[in-house]
């Protein structure tokens, strides 16, 4: 079936339109491995025609796995001359139930300039440990110029990676992954990444990026750790969405990351973010970080932070010359079931003069605004603590040996009835 599929794309010209009809059940290729990002893999189907327009409304693409894999599989592989290619209504099913490996599968691997993903379902299930991938971009260039893989745009889509059982070995799990391609595009899309596993060694992600200039509005975005209970320390990790990439801006996103040992919405790395009007939560975990932000020169304005955590921290700031203004952060427990929580955190040797003003802490037991001297300028931010809060501080620093004995990440354990 894979045959048929690739003769119709292989047989199509520049500009032109395929439109394949029918289920087409994919099988893994016997063809030889490609050196493809980091690593040598095979390639499902590929294309390989700049200009074309692959409408996939009236097809269904599933594949199967059972056998081991000898090498990183990519279902819908663009090579660098698939320049402008778009894909629209794709329905992709990938199940693995392979035994448990370091090899990675990848529903859509992008390596050509202008590519666009549109109105497109892409669900990838692994019953054991490995490597899985929803959608991909690589443009393999650190540089504010131009990369091979630019101006990927995805809209409307709906991306969907898990590994159900990842114990057996160290995994990543990715719904959108994008490697050095700058003014890529995500909108308007759902994104979830599930994993299940122990501690930082399985790790689920939503949405990674370190390409500049990316935009990434309007969407849903899910990491899920598979601990539903938040209790243990010892689960797998998640988060929502980890950027790296320089200029990026992130605006009017659902972002949770949830269900895990330590639970991560948003974690920033890449200095001149934009980050507003977002909602972004850290639930059923242990241990919530709503946002962290470690890089320089950002502006964090007008978002919804909230968590469910035992020991909250509804902003970890780790950064120099940042905004911090006009967002609402609000710690969702009762009292009772805190053991630690704080609004903003600031504490660390690299936070420096940064502003921190008119935002609203609610609901934290500890301290409002944790600040080493010379973090930030700190002002006009209104506190609203639980009435039974006893020993609550709105503004405090290192200074305060109690508070930052009890703020130590050291002391956070897994919940035991």
């Amino acid at each position: 079936m894979e045959n048929q599929l690739q003769s119709l794309i292989d047989g199509a010209k520049a500009f032109g339109v395929v439109r394949p009809t029918g289920e087409f059940r994919l099988e893994l290729p016997k063809s030889a491995n490609f050196f493809v990002g980091r690593s040598f893999a095979q390639n499902v189907i590929r294309v390989d025609k700049p200009e074309l327009v692959l409408d996939f409304t009236d097809a269904v693409l599933r594949l199967d796995v059972e056998e081991p894999l000898g090498s990183d599989i990519n279902v819908i592989f663009l090579a660098g001359m698939a320049k402008h290619v778009r894909i629209i209504n794709l329905k992709l099913y990938v199940y693995c139930k392979c035994p448990a490996t370091v090899r990675k599968i990848t529903g859509i691997y992008n390596t050509a300039f202008g590519v666009k993903l549109e109105n497109c379902r892409v669900e990838i299930v692994s019953e054991y440990a490995m490597g899985v991938t929803a959608v991909a971009n690589y443009g393999g260039l650190d540089t504010h110029l131009e990369t091979k893989a630019d101006n990927f745009s995805v809209s409307g889509c709906f991306l969907k990676a898990q590994a159900v059982s990842a114990a057996e070995r160290n995994c990543a799990v990715y719904g959108f992954y994008n490697e050095l391609a700058n003014s890529v595009s995500l909108t308007d899309s759902f994104v979830y990444a599930n994993v299940k596993g122990n501690g930082g060694a399985q790790r689920a992600t939503g949405v990674y990026t370190n390409g500049r200039f990316g935009r990434f509005v309007g969407n849903n975005i899910k990491a899920n750790g598979a601990h539903n209970a938040g209790k243990l320390l010892e689960a797998a990790h998640a988060c929502g969405f980890a950027n790296e990439g320089l200029y990026s801006l992130i605006a009017s996103n659902n972002i949770v990351g949830e269900w895990g040992g330590t639970c991560v919405g948003l974690e920033n790395r890449g200095s001149f973010a934009k980050v507003n009007g977002n909602k972004i939560l850290a639930t059923h975990t242990v241990k919530g970080r709503s946002v962290r932000n470690f890089a320089d020169d950002c502006v964090f304005d007008g978002n919804v932070l909230t968590s469910t955590s035992r020991n909250p921290r509804l902003f970890e700031l780790a950064g120099k010359n940042c905004v911090i203004a006009n967002n609402l952060m609000e710690a969702l427990l009762n009292w009772w079931d805190y053991r630690s929580s704080c609004g903003v955190y600031a504490a660390d040797e690299n936070a420096k003069d940064n502003i921190i003003s008119s935002n609203v802490v609610k609901n934290v037991c500890d301290c409002g605004i944790f600040a080493a001297r010379g973090a930030a300028v700190v002002k006009d931010n209104v506190f609203a603590a639980d009435g039974h809060a006893a020993g609550f501080v709105e503004v405090a620093g290192p200074e305060n040996a109690a508070l930052r004995s009890k703020l130590d990440e050291k002391y956070i354990i897994s919940v035991t009835e």
